[in-house]
């Protein structure tokens, strides 16, 4: 076990104060509180406040926002599981809307069909049906000739912008009843979400649709328990370094979750 936390805090010093909680792995975000803590040992929180200012992982900088106040233990867990529950919440929809694109291309649905689902996800669309249509078909002029830098276009990732992620999806649909299935391959490498990169290229592989939607299912839900599981670590390490607890202390609790 210590010898996987090293690990991970080798790769913490190399990614630096930026990560993504529900891609790292668990040893690497037990790996970064002890880094914390070594940072800050029994009485420099100061230095944290810099550390919430350069960190861009929303979790982890609420919590840095709300351990090092003087807010009690008890507020500090309430206030850390609204975060979880808002958080987990959007990470969800963000899976749901991957989840139909990958279903409708396996369907070959009509992208406005597509479309309409995709916008009734949100309790007030984030891009209109108009602005969301154009803008996929605008996208399929790129992929033929498309030129270094345009990449960013073709993501999918679980942190786009809903108008984004709207367009990106429906791009797809449409890509693929444009030049089939085979036509979105050459961009899955674009694509940053390990969610939609391979239930796609699943759909590609000619899995069948129940087996996809299945697996589109159950991974939703691995990925999501996982990520809840990292977050109360991540809640009881920062209560635990705020309550002043010694190195080995803090480690007995980042063990707590661990196999």
């Amino acid at each position: 076990m210590r010898v996987v936390l090293l690990r991970g805090l080798a790769y913490m010093s190399e990614i630096q104060k930026d990560f993504d909680i529900l891609e790292l792995p668990l040893e690497g975000v037990a790996a970064y509180w002890l880094s914390l803590k070594k940072l800050v040992g029994k009485r420099n929180f100061k230095v944290l406040e810099e550390e919430a200012e350069y960190t861009s992982e929303p979790f982890i900088r609420h919590l840095l926002d709300i351990g090092f106040c003087g807010y009690s233990e008890e507020r500090v867990r309430l206030l850390a599981t609204a975060k979880a529950d808002t958080l987990l919440h959007e990470i969800s929809r963000r899976f749901n809307l991957m989840r139909i694109a990958i279903l409708d291309v396996t369907m070959a649905e009509n992208p406005h069909r597509t479309l309409a689902k995709l916008l009734a996800q949100f309790p007030v669309p984030p891009v209109t049906e108009e602005r969301a249509m154009a803008l996929s078909q605008e996208l399929i002029k790129f992929v033929p000739e498309h030129q270094a830098g345009q990449e960013r276009f073709f993501d999918v990732g679980h942190k786009s912008q809903d108008d984004k992620l709207v367009v990106t999806l429906l791009f797809y649909v449409l890509l693929s009843r444009h030049e089939s299935k085979n036509g979105c391959q050459p961009l899955l490498s674009y694509v940053s979400s390990r969610f939609f990169r391979e239930g796609l290229a699943m759909v590609i592989d000619g899995f069948d649709a129940p087996f996809v939607r299945k697996w589109l299912k159950e991974h939703k839900a691995v990925v999501l328990e996982e990520t809840r599981r990292k977050m109360q670590m991540s809640t009881e390490m920062c209560i635990a370094i705020g309550s002043r607890l010694e190195y080995e202390d803090v480690y007995r609790v980042a063990r707590s979750f661990m196999r």
